[in-house]
Parts: C-alpha cells; sequence; structure tokens
C-alpha cells in the first residue's frame, strides 16, 4: 500500500493511510474517480445530442450498448454473409453463365474475415434499419482481357462504399482456383484497392 500513498493522496483523502482506513480510502478514490468521469460523460452526452444520437440511443436501448462496450459486437456468420448477397448472374444459357457456377466461397476463410475484406466491418450491422438494407452485390467480370490485355492472373476488387465484389472468373475456371486467388486476395489485399 505503501507504493500507493501519493496517488491515494492525490484523490483527495487526508487521513492515514493503512489498511484500517480502507473503506475510507476506497470510497475517497471511487469518489475521485465518479468526479473526474462525470464531466467527460456529460461533454459526450452533448455531442451525441448535437447530432440527436442520444434520443436515437433512448429509442434503441438494446443495440446500442455494442457500439460502447468492447466485445459485445455481433460476429457476422455465414448465415448472415449468405443471406446478404446478390450476385448478378450472366445472362441464362450463356458460356458465361457456365464459368460462373462454377465459383465456390472458400470455406476455411471465416465470414467475418470475408465481411471485413468486402465492407471494412466484419459484424453485422446494429441498426435495425442498417441491417434490413444491407447487401452484398457480386459481379461476374468476363472482360478482365479486353480491359487490361494478356496477363496470368486478376484478384478480385472490393468497392467497400458499396458493398460490392468483381470476380475476374478468367482465372477461376475451377473451385480449386477460386480458392487459391481468394485466398491470396485475403492475404495480400486487405485495404480497399486493387491488388
Amino acid at each position: 500500500m505503501t507504493e500507493l500513498i501519493e496517488d491515494i493522496l492525490s484523490c483527495g483523502y487526508n487521513g492515514p493511510v493503512n489498511v484500517e482506513k480502507r473503506e475510507e480510502i476506497l470510497c475517497a478514490v471511487v469518489l475521485h474517480a465518479i468526479l473526474q468521469l462525470l464531466p467527460l460523460l456529460s461533454q459526450l452526452r452533448e455531442g451525441l445530442k448535437l447530432y440527436g444520437l442520444a434520443d436515437l440511443m433512448n429509442q434503441y436501448t438494446n443495440i446500442c450498448p455494442p457500439l460502447f462496450v468492447p466485445g459485445m459486437e455481433v460476429k457476422a456468420d455465414a448465415d448472415f454473409v449468405f443471406a446478404a448477397c446478390q450476385p448478378e448472374f450472366s445472362e441464362k444459357g450463356s458460356n458465361k453463365e457456365q464459368v460462373g457456377d462454377t465459383v465456390d466461397y472458400p470455406g476455411h476463410l471465416s465470414p467475418s474475415t470475408f465481411l471485413q475484406w468486402l465492407t471494412g466491418q466484419g459484424h453485422i450491422p446494429v441498426l435495425p434499419e442498417e441491417k434490413r438494407n444491407f447487401r452484398v452485390f457480386v459481379q461476374f467480370n468476363h472482360t478482365r482481357d479486353i480491359q487490361y490485355g494478356l496477363h496470368t492472373v486478376c484478384y478480385p476488387t472490393v468497392t467497400a462504399c458499396s458493398n460490392t465484389i468483381h470476380l475476374p472468373v478468367k482465372h477461376m475456371q475451377t473451385s480449386t482456383e477460386f480458392k487459391q486467388v481468394m485466398t491470396e486476395t485475403f492475404h495480400l489485399g486487405q485495404a480497399f484497392h486493387q491488388v
């Protein structure tokens, strides 16, 4: 307790510092902490009111704690990612459709990792409206040769703002190739740019 004497005295306690006075010391430290924290919380609340967020927090009391309590965010699972995906398929009966049908999700990567890479957040949206309107658009790109000329591999790109993933199918003809390219993409291109 002797190494804490200076800290205890700085909290406003002026009695003798010993084990018998532990309860009084504890009360002084807790009171000091609360008095230090109240102005900060008050300022935070005023800032939230400024943008109308205080009312929103009062309205949605059950979904706001994950925003402020560490470790409470809802992790994305495969069902959520699958439900959010809105693929844009090629025309029925075309060769492009057959190539797109071979694309398969690499199962050893977690749904949270996929969502983080694609949207910038690895958890399920918290607000009900945001959750209801959340979609991931999947576009199959068959024209990479025209765009980039002769090359050996193309990696998928994401547009995080519009939650869109562009899959260049030329180098992903088999499930194995798809898994290899997607794995390389996750490991080499975690930022929101073309790899």
